[in-house]
């Protein structure tokens, strides 16, 4: 996976897609070097407890913000002031010290306080590029919905407009879906997705048709 994704041009700011592609859970890599070509080192993988959930919420409406990638992303990072040094520090000791054995002790409460942390302090980083801590607009006020509603790990994806809550067992998780889904019909619209946490990476598939089928 590491040489396909280096082939492609992929993982050269981030390794977390290629590693939880290969393999699923929570990973945690060691970052790249400035003299490496190839995606940064996986450092662990943990695989989540069976019985959390992951609900998403995607706006899709005029207003939805987030979503930056290609040219407007290089310029994006170019433009971004380098965090200070004592974020980083505490987003590292966050992630080794409390997220990940948060995950192997199977402790949700500790886990979604140390991710919501994270995502607020590395929120800041890209604040000025997207308008707040979370992408502006509808994802933000999601995000502020779910801490109202006290979802226990709440985050956004890469610039957004995706965020998600982390919440235990089916009928939480189809409850918060539920939830979402109506504020996303007040916010202009979107899609919701709740399930499981993958176990395995990406599974590919090629037909007799010659129709390449893909799934995580």
């Amino acid at each position: 996976t590491a040489a396909l994704a280096q082939a492609v041009g992929r993982g050269r700011r981030s390794a977390v897609g290629t590693w939880t592609f290969a393999g699923g859970g929570l990973v945690v890599e060691g970052g790249r070097r400035p003299d490496q070509d190839g995606p940064g080192p996986l450092l662990a993988r943990l695989p989540f407890p069976p019985d959390w959930r992951v609900v998403m919420a995607i706006p899709t409406g005029p207003a939805a913000g987030g979503g930056i990638s290609g040219p407007h992303e290089e310029a994006a990072f170019a433009d971004l002031p380098v965090p200070a040094e004592d974020e980083v520090h505490r987003v590292s000791h966050l992630a080794l010290l409390a997220l990940l054995p948060a995950v192997a002790d199977g402790d949700l409460a500790a886990f979604g306080s140390a991710l919501t942390r994270i995502q607020e302090i590395t929120g800041g980083w890209f604040a000025e590029a997207q308008g707040g801590p979370f992408a502006a607009g509808p994802s933000a006020d999601l995000v502020r919905h779910m801490h109202e509603w006290r979802v226990p790990g709440i985050g956004q994806s890469s610039w957004g407009p995706t965020v998600y809550g982390i919440t235990s067992g089916a009928d939480a998780a189809r409850a918060l879906a539920d939830r979402l889904r109506a504020a996303l019909d007040r916010l202009g619209g979107g899609l919701v997705h709740e399930g499981a946490f993958p176990l395995a990476g990406s599974r590919t598939w090629v037909t007799s048709d010659t129709n390449v089928l893909s799934r995580p």
